[in-house]
């Protein structure tokens, strides 16, 4: 999620450090990021590499609600389900690339366009938010109406496309109408991935999967200070904005080839042999499936359900933005000497974010595999948010009143906050798809997405007012409350079904 004012100041911070050091400090907690990263996803590959397991085999067949495909297809079925995986993983890394370019590229910017303020630099920060979240919500409709794959692919270029137009342009109303735009079209890359995650990952083992994919915003958001503010401080600060944008549209062109939007988009021979194959009454049953489809009013707008999630989203966003964009600020009212040492410090909240995306997801999953039979499946993953909201709840007060003689205390705090309020952003969507219809599930998280983002623009201006008349005590207060109210609204909701169990629990009745 976008949080510029944060982001503007990390960048400051790399852009300080880099021109004092030649461009040589590499942060040591994005170090140890990549190294987790690298050796659970290497543990993970070396359990899929090999011959595909019947239990692999199977559960990718559930997620298509087709038998298993026949034997010599196997293996191919099996590749195209990683290939997608990793497109969706690269690719969303990628376009974090496009969406956090401006912020690295911020400080040569002001400086080449001889801005006095950073007033120009806020108005196009205060645009990008308002225009990403309003297209979420479109971007999931489409994902679920068109090939989510080929939307993805869409999104992706045109968000590379506008970052090059963005550094070819030399005038405040362009920068801005170019920036708006990107913001339009960012969202609609994250909902054809979740789309594409349901559709191939049986649900006992898609928290976890889900989990790994939302972390490739951890490590795009590591590598883009370097990349965009590496090539502004060396070639200057078009080649900042130009630089991400071709990587995107690269990268848009080889997902466009590897993506695969479900399995029988995947092997559509073999899901025919084995739906011939099949007993006949899965063939009548297709019909009465069709026929009962839900509309986008009917099973996401007015459904209570989806709007508790949203309000839990906001309120998610509220915690995660306000500590993003004012944490650092906090940090140095605290006694932090500078903008460089608060960037450093706050970087344990990214890396907390980081672990939290890891965790939640495979957290959610055991709780799964352990329910009793008529638990609720997204109810378990309900009640990993209470807690992650209960954990907020304790930590923010504890970060309030921490000296700034004890930054390695001040660290590990962030760092638990970043893992709490991370693994509840990450889990919330999960929730949302897996309670709507199969029909709906990119428009549920689009949805959630554009209730969540009234949190981010509440995080912003109205939460400065409260530290500038209230002070940062009351800042803490707001923040607590959040939490508070988050824990509270996932209470009911920790025996929630999701809509396969319901539909399952229907059909058998």
């Amino acid at each position: 999620a976008p949080d510029g004012g944060r982001r503007l100041a990390l960048g400051a911070g790399i852009a300080e450090r880099g021109s004092a050091e030649g461009g040589r400090s590499w942060p040591f907690a994005g170090w140890v990021a990549l190294g987790v990263a690298a050796a659970g996803l290497r543990q993970q590959c070396r359990r899929s590499s090999g011959k595909p397991s019947a239990r692999l085999v199977g559960s990718t067949a559930r997620a298509a609600s087709v038998a298993p495909p026949p034997e010599g297809a196997a293996k191919k079925f099996v590749w195209a389900k990683w290939r997608t995986f990793w497109a969706c993983f690269f690719g969303y890394s990628v376009c974090y690339f496009t969406r956090q370019s401006l912020s690295y590229t911020a400080p040569f910017l002001k400086q080449a366009m001889g801005w006095d303020s950073l007033a120009q630099i806020g108005q196009l920060s205060s645009l990008f938010p308002l225009a990403y979240g309003s297209s979420r919500f479109l971007g999931g409709v489409l994902g679920d109406r068109m090939s989510p794959s080929k939307v993805f692919c869409l999104g992706l270029s045109v968000c590379g496309a506008l970052n090059i137009a963005f550094g070819l342009s030399s005038s405040l109303p362009m920068f801005a109408l170019i920036w708006c735009l990107n913001g339009c079209f960012q969202g609609l890359v994250a909902p054809p991935c979740v789309k594409m995650i349901t559709n191939w990952f049986d649900p006992k083992e898609r928290g976890f999967w889900w989990s790994i994919w939302h972390a490739s915003i951890n490590l795009g958001g590591f590598c883009i200070p370097f990349l965009a503010g590496g090539l502004a401080q060396t070639f200057g600060w078009r080649y900042g904005m130009i630089g991400p944008g071709a990587m995107a549209i690269g990268m848009a062109g080889l997902c466009f080839f590897l993506m695969q939007d479900g399995p029988k988009d995947a092997a559509p021979k073999a899901t025919k042999a084995s739906q011939d194959g099949a007993p006949k009454g899965a063939d009548e049953a297709k019909p009465a499936e069709a026929a009962k489809k839900i509309g986008v009013m009917e099973g996401i707008v007015m459904n209570p359900v989806q709007w508790a999630l949203g309000l839990a989203y906001l309120l998610v966003y509220v915690c995660r933005q306000g500590l993003g964009i004012w944490g650092i600020f906090y940090l140095m009212h605290s006694g932090v000497p500078n903008a460089g040492k608060a960037a450093a410090l706050f970087s344990g909240f990214e890396l907390g974010g980081f672990m939290g995306n890891l965790t939640a997801g495979s957290f959610s999953d055991l709780l799964l595999r352990r329910a009793k039979p008529g638990d609720g499946e997204a109810g378990q993953r309900a009640k990993v948010v209470g807690v992650y909201f209960v954990a907020t709840l304790v930590l923010l007060p504890l970060l309030g009143r921490c000296p700034s003689s004890w930054p390695l205390v001040q660290y590990s705090l962030l760092l638990g906050l970043g893992h709490f309020l991370c693994g509840a952003q990450l889990l919330l969507p999960l929730i949302a798809a897996e309670v709507a219809p199969k029909e709906l599930t990119s428009t549920a998280t689009g949805f959630i997405g554009w209730v969540g983002y009234f949190g981010a623009a509440l995080s912003g201006l109205p939460l400065s007012r409260v530290v500038q008349g209230l002070g940062w005590g009351w800042y803490f207060t707001v923040l607590t409350t959040a939490a508070a109210f988050g824990a509270a609204l996932l209470v009911p909701l920790s025996s929630l079904k999701s809509y396969r169990q319901l539909a399952a629990e229907k059909a058998g009745s």
